[in-house]
């Protein structure tokens, strides 16, 4: 309580500061941006913070395919099972359940597992994709311990009116096709986009696990994928906006067959996400309201006949928050926020239907110094749940621009993730139980770096490199129970602690009709986790040590060459077993071609060009070299921005 107050104090004087400096500089003009529709405000005040933001091409380069395989080709961890399996995300050495996955300003983690399926996202229906590297808990709260991955729909009136419609073939019988419409004015606007994906993933890969290593085809793989985006914009007078998003989505897929195993698979899961975002904001020189409401929904039903399992999974949340931003003069501006939360889960596994509610506040207070060469934000958040307070968490950042092509950042912040659903309510079984009386999860991060960038008319140039260090106390984790007949139970047994160094280049060149367009990551992780007493730690799984991720694009005349490389060092499978080292490369022909009055696109490519034999999880078959063709048609008439 004494460091709420005391927060609570601070904020006020410096709001009071802030009204003073204000007062100073009333005749000052204030310029108005342009209407933010999907982001919180908030999240503009991750200051001193690594966020990367992948190019629009590279994205567009990935139609078809999901969005595990983007973040991957970029240098991010990702663990997958197998073909279009579970697919997360782990930066900096946490778990899926430490990256939160941000769409349109709302958090999709899970509230039963704490995770998102990467894999049941396809890029082509998302416009930005952003990497916040390291976690802030005042920005999103629960489960942005070691990043986000932020999401966002296109702005609908900088986008031309037009028509879409794309198809893919490949290996594995796969089959792809998509469509997508926009129409609207400079007061209204819609889109619509559609994805279906189905193959039999039956891909060749090499069997280590049999004497002889066979080439073998995976089996029990079949997956079939439907995903809807709906995106409305109503707008007056460019200060008043109304935005709602809405997204459903069904994956149908087998569960593929172990490598070790002898008897085929015959699991399935059927997964269906739904979702629903309403965004009004209204903005004047004076100050600015941001007023959210969200449904999230998730269904997860599992069926294995050779175990004689089955079960039905559900849960529902409802997201309620309103943000005020307050500029106070050209230096300073001020965003304060108040939010409700209401989880509910229901399972065959659990003792009861779980409830939570959570009713969160924060603050952030940005300021600029030295004719706007500093920049420092400070910012807190708490949240009371189902009438217990949880420690607030605090976050601070700074930026400073020694010159036009060098600046500086720092930044410091604590984050938390609350126990899932599952952690509290799995109910007494013979082989696991639950745990309602865990403890949240705490940690802690701070960064240094620095951002050196330049661009001429025919050249952009930009390198950023950060080095950083955190630690997650509270980490709850899944182990046998001497005690209770060596049933699996979560406990709040173990310290996480990661550091090391981020590294990313871009290098663009080129001219109207000929280009070349580069990007290069390096990440180093020494990530460990230790017990209770235990001061030497243990590697986290799944973690390597050393990854890269690198880009190369060159276009000229319509033609355009593009190649993606990713290489992750070994990987700790458990204390003593590792996973070698992989490189993998996919490469792709495109030409983009006039078409009866359309712009067309045409492309042809092969993955795992270096016929890589690898694992992302240990057991599970990736696949050997395979094919792909795609071909897209692009009808648009005109912005409409005013």
């Amino acid at each position: 309580m004494f460091f709420r107050a005391a927060f609570t104090g601070i904020s006020f004087s410096i709001l009071l500061l802030n009204c003073a400096m204000a007062q100073l500089s009333f005749d000052d003009a204030i310029r108005i941006p342009e209407v933010a529709i999907y982001s919180t405000y908030r999240q503009f005040h991750s200051i001193g913070t690594n966020m990367v933001r992948i190019d629009t091409l590279k994205i567009k380069n990935f139609d078809g395919r999901n969005l595990a395989d983007l973040l991957q080709s970029t240098g991010i961890n990702i663990r997958t099972y197998g073909v279009g399996g579970l697919s997360t995300v782990a930066l900096r050495g946490g778990n899926s359940s430490h990256t939160a996955i941000i769409w349109n300003g709302i958090n999709l983690q899970s509230p039963m597992n704490g995770g998102v399926n990467l894999s049941q996202l396809p890029v082509s229906l998302f416009k930005n994709v952003t990497v916040q590297h390291g976690g802030i808990g005042t920005i999103y709260g629960s489960g942005a311990v070691s990043g986000m991955i932020v999401l966002e729909s296109e702005k609908l009136f900088i986008q031309p009116n037009g028509f879409s419609v794309g198809l893919l073939y490949g290996d594995g019988n796969t089959r792809g096709a998509s469509m997508g419409a926009k129409i609207g004015s400079s007061k209204m606007a819609l889109s619509l986009k559609y994805t279906r994906n189905w193959a039999d993933n039956n891909f060749e890969f090499i069997n280590t696990y049999r004497y002889g290593n066979p080439r073998e085809r995976i089996t029990n793989a079949q997956a079939q994928f439907n995903g809807i985006m709906l995106d409305a914009t109503l707008r007056h007078a460019h200060q008043l906006s109304w935005n709602i998003s809405g997204w459903f989505s069904n994956n149908n897929k087998n569960l593929q067959t172990l490598m070790s195993s002898t008897q085929p698979s015959q699991s399935n899961q059927i997964d269906g996400n739904y979702a629903l975002n309403s965004n009004l904001t209204h903005e004047n020189s004076f100050f600015s309201v941001k007023i959210k409401n969200a449904w999230v929904k998730g269904d997860n039903r599992f069926n294995d006949p050779t175990s004689n399992i089955s079960s039905l999974n559900h849960f529902n949340q409802l997201i309620n928050e309103i943000e005020l931003k307050k500029p106070l003069g050209k230096l300073f501006e001020t965003i304060i926020g108040v939010g409700y939360t209401h989880d509910k889960a229901t399972s065959d596994s659990y003792t009861q239907n779980a409830q939570r509610n959570r009713f969160l506040g924060f603050i952030s207070v940005i300021n600029h110094f030295i004719n706007d060469k500093f920049t420092l934000a400070v910012s807190a958040r708490d949240e009371l749940i189902d009438a217990s307070f949880i420690p607030a968490v605090f976050s601070t950042g700074a930026e400073f621009q020694v010159m036009n092509i060098l600046k500086l950042k720092a930044s410091a912040a604590n984050s938390y993730r609350l126990p899932t659903m599952n952690d509290l309510y799995w109910a007494n079984t013979t082989y696991a139980t639950g745990n309602p009386n865990l403890n949240p999860e705490y940690g802690w991060n701070a960064d240094i770096g620095f951002d050196i960038g330049f661009s001429t008319e025919e050249l952009i140039f930009s390198i950023s490199s950060t080095i950083f260090i955190s630690e997650i106390n509270n980490w709850i984790v899944w182990l046998p129970d001497a005690n209770d007949f060596g049933r699996w139970k979560p406990n709040n047994f173990n310290r996480g602690q990661s550091k090391g160094l981020e590294s990313f280049m871009k290098f663009n060149f080129g001219n109207s009709r000929f280009k070349v367009f580069t990007d290069l990551s390096y990440t180093y992780v020494d990530s460990k986790l230790f017990d209770l007493g235990d001061n030497s730690g243990k590697p986290m799984i799944y973690t390597p040590h050393h990854r890269i991720g690198g880009t190369l694009s060159i276009a000229y005349h319509g033609f355009s060459i593009n190649y993606n490389h990713s290489f992750a060092s070994e990987r700790y499978t458990d204390e003593q077993n590792k996973l070698p080292y992989y490189n993998i490369g996919d490469a792709a022909l495109a030409y983009r071609f006039p078409f009866a009055g359309c712009m067309g696109n045409a492309s042809v490519g092969i993955n795992n060009i270096w016929n890589e034999q690898y694992q992302l999880m240990r057991n599970y078959a990736m696949p050997l070299r395979n094919f792909f063709v795609r071909l897209n048609i692009e009808i648009n008439s005109k912005s409409t921005k005013n």
